[in-house]
């Protein structure tokens, strides 16, 4: 095993050297080529690889950064980004606006399917690794899309010239053939196995079902912002299709959600970022979204003085967000949300304290002795819930009101909260609102993403997003600016339209 791993850190330091422009440099991993790709065991190096790119990727506080709808009060380095007013905090070389990341995971995907198909591998085992590869370079060209909109689109191994944006269509369309192929080459989430024939339960490793959860969200994206509703039956065929898989179930009630769900690897998470408290996969607790806004009573040796200066939400916005006072997620939650309520606000800043993520590591020796080093639960990207509101939510959209109330119901009633009620007013804005109930400090740019697939951004996001035109959101708005590395030694990578006129003016 440990000839795996020097095999796969070897990948890692060789991808990651690779630095100095954009896609113009012949990747140096080719060296390699002549002796390696030859046994299942160098895939599964790969492989791993590959999932470590993943978590270097999305394991990390850049992509929070990115994230312009949390639904805090108090936002610090996040209030410019909120407000749609990237060029106050962000120059184009920030790391922020550079896809760099993403593009080694599409790359060494790429390098993996390539030796795939000239290798002679067990069927079996060709499935597995062919089927890693096809979600992981799905995934990460999505979240890219969703990101920066048109993007390179690069699917050949050796493809190292200069390369413009292509159409982000025409990328989801490459996303749904690779999950589509994936679908059908993985096996379930519950038969997932190793080289040496061992049971995997990571959820960062991808089964039939990541593949069919990805296309939904998928589906439902290019539905809305593509102006193709027809899609959405699509979307609402892969929610049903992940439904159906029994080895998926709902955690019993909130409080298992955050004590087992969060934590990870559950029998509701689909697709996650798999942590462990190893020097191999340590993340600092800073690399996490709670790190910047959880404090007393997660927190070692924090108390209810302890002063927060990052994301801050209100209890006034904590009771709007859950008005029902049996909500379960108001004490699973936020930590004593009525007590601290009734405090002063000299102590409390007026502000709840957040619990949501409870599983950490901290550091037994040197000068951080006794404080947080690691949150140890992992990144619920997709859970159960987050697909049962998604089918809910294109139910509605559909015309079958009926379902969409049955299943925004199922997890109101595990939450212990009323059932939905025409009086609330619109079901579409309860769906969303529970969305944003539910998956409350969950995955990357959970709530955004959402905004923008059902066309909220204007009434519920902030700043210069209520005043976007029709023509602002055609030329980009929603998207970030593409970095200024994408342009070096690169004559035809083009900035996003909006962004050359606001703050941007690179070619």
């Amino acid at each position: 095993m440990k000839s795996i791993l020097y095999i796969f850190i070897l990948f890692v330091f060789i991808l990651n050297s690779c630095s100095g422009s954009f896609l113009t440099e012949e990747p140096e991993i080719s060296v390699t080529n002549n002796n390696f790709w030859k046994t299942d065991q160098d895939f599964q190096a790969a492989t791993m690889g590959l999932h470590s790119l993943l978590r270097a990727a999305h394991g990390t506080i850049i992509v929070q950064y990115r994230d312009r709808g949390l639904i805090f009060d108090n936002l610090a380095t996040w209030q410019n980004p909120s407000n749609n007013e990237l060029s106050k905090s962000w120059a184009l070389d920030r790391a922020q606006l550079d896809w760099r990341p993403e593009y080694k995971v599409v790359t060494f995907a790429n390098e993996i399917i390539y030796n795939l198909k000239k290798g002679n591998l067990a069927e079996e085992r060709y499935n597995y690794y062919m089927g890693q590869a096809l979600v992981l370079r799905a995934y990460m060209y999505f979240y890219i899309i969703r990101v920066w909109g048109d993007a390179p689109l690069i699917l050949d191994s050796e493809d190292t010239g200069e390369i413009g944006r292509t159409a982000w269509q025409e990328i989801a369309g490459q996303c749904i053939t690779d999950l589509r192929e994936a679908a059908k080459l993985l096996p379930h989430a519950d038969a997932l196995e190793d080289v040496n024939g061992e049971t995997i339960t990571s959820k960062q490793i991808a089964s039939r079902g990541t593949a069919h959860a990805i296309l939904a969200h998928l589906y439902a994206w290019k539905a809305t912002l593509n102006k193709e509703p027809e899609l959405n039956q699509l979307a609402l065929a892969e929610c049903d299709t992940v439904l159906s898989y029994k080895y998926y179930q709902l955690a019993g009630n909130i409080h298992d959600v955050c004590e087992t769900v969060m934590l990870g690897n559950s029998s509701e998470g689909i697709f996650e970022l798999d942590y462990r408290d190893t020097d191999f996969d340590f993340v600092t607790s800073g690399s996490r979204l709670a790190a910047y806004c959880q404090s007393f009573p997660v927190v070692p040796l924090s108390t209810p003085q302890t002063t927060r200066r990052n994301l801050r939400i209100n209890n006034t916005t904590v009771y709007a967000l859950y008005p029902d006072v049996n909500d379960d997620r108001r004490k699973e939650y936020f930590y004593e949300l009525d007590y601290y309520n009734s405090q002063s606000t000299s102590i409390t800043q007026g502000a709840a304290y957040i619990q949501k993520l409870r599983h950490y590591s901290k550091y037994t020796d040197g000068t951080q002795v006794g404080r947080l080093k690691s949150y140890l639960d992992n990144e619920i990207i997709i859970r159960l819930a987050d697909i049962i509101l998604l089918r809910a939510e294109l139910k509605e959209k559909t015309g079958d009101r009926i379902g969409a109330e049955a299943d925004l119901n199922v997890i109101r009633q595990r939450a212990n909260t009323s059932v939905y009620d025409e009086s609330e007013g619109s079901l579409r804005e309860a769906i969303q609102d529970e969305r944003d109930r539910e998956l409350f400090l969950e995955g990357i740019n959970t709530r955004y993403f959402d905004m923008v697939r059902n066309g909220m951004f204007r009434e519920k996001l902030r700043g210069k997003f209520k005043t976007l035109t029709d023509q602002d959101v055609a030329d980009g708005a929603l998207f970030l600016p593409v970095g200024s590395i994408a342009f070096s030694n690169n004559t035809r990578m083009i900035q996003t339209t909006y962004w050359k006129r606001n703050g941007y003016p690179h070619k």
